[in-house]
């Protein structure tokens, strides 16, 4: 029996006894392999009988084009977006197994503090908004965060890898995916210890990971979150 068996027969028998919805995020920088994890692990879960609440990325995919060249109103409406089906999952609880957020609370924390090491809003406003983000309320729904983290050149490589041209774009630079890394490092430290089951991946071409290993990874771990 392969590991992927093994892997599905034990979701299997998870469904069978499961008392309430699990709620998963994947946060990290971009083209670190999330949002291709996700597609992985709810196709996983969803093809062995799972209800699986996935809302499509907010920053990238659902932000009104017009916000996007302010990053502090970019910002805001992310983590609002997020916070929407966060609290959709939790007050419709009997709708879905298992909800996974590309992006959520931990990831908008992460993006404040990238303003303010740029001096783009204060210390204090960030301050603000991240004591507003770990209100318990909705905080203490997240079940498990996978945060993904891949060095700028490989990130860089894997935008530009399908692409005409390799022409930078405001976050998708050498620069920003540093600054970035570093944000997302001092929320770790910061942070992480307030959210249960906090697992760090690195996807970097280096680290020598794979899509189908990571994903199987991923979705053990979820399993772990229903036990």
């Amino acid at each position: 029996m392969t590991e992927i068996d093994q892997l599905r027969q034990r979701a299997e028998r998870v469904l069978a006894f499961r008392t309430r919805p699990v709620f998963i995020e994947f946060s990290g920088t971009p083209k670190s392999g999330k949002s291709t994890c996700i597609d992985i692990v709810s196709h996983f879960f969803r093809r062995i009988g799972y209800r699986v609440l996935a809302p499509t990325e907010g920053a990238s995919k659902r932000t009104p084009y017009y916000l996007k060249d302010n990053w502090v109103a970019f910002n805001t409406w992310s983590a609002s977006y997020a916070l929407t089906h966060i609290l959709e999952g939790r007050y419709s609880s009997d709708s879905y197994h298992l909800a996974i957020l590309d992006r959520g609370l931990f990831d908008a924390l992460a993006w404040f503090q990238l303003l303010v090491n740029r001096d783009e809003i204060s210390q204090d406003t960030c301050d603000r908004i991240h004591n507003f983000l770990m209100i318990d309320e909705w905080k203490s729904v997240i079940d498990g965060v996978f945060l993904f983290k891949a060095d700028p050149t490989t990130s860089l490589k894997r935008e530009n890898q399908h692409t005409l041209i390799n022409e930078p774009g405001r976050a998708m630079n050498n620069e920003s995916l540093t600054d970035l890394n570093e944000a997302y490092d001092s929320v770790r430290e910061k942070y992480s210890s307030e959210f249960p089951n906090f697992v760090e991946i690195d996807t970097s071409d280096s680290a020598g990971t794979d899509q189908q290993s990571t994903a199987a990874r991923v979705a053990s771990s979820i399993l772990d979150r229903f036990d």
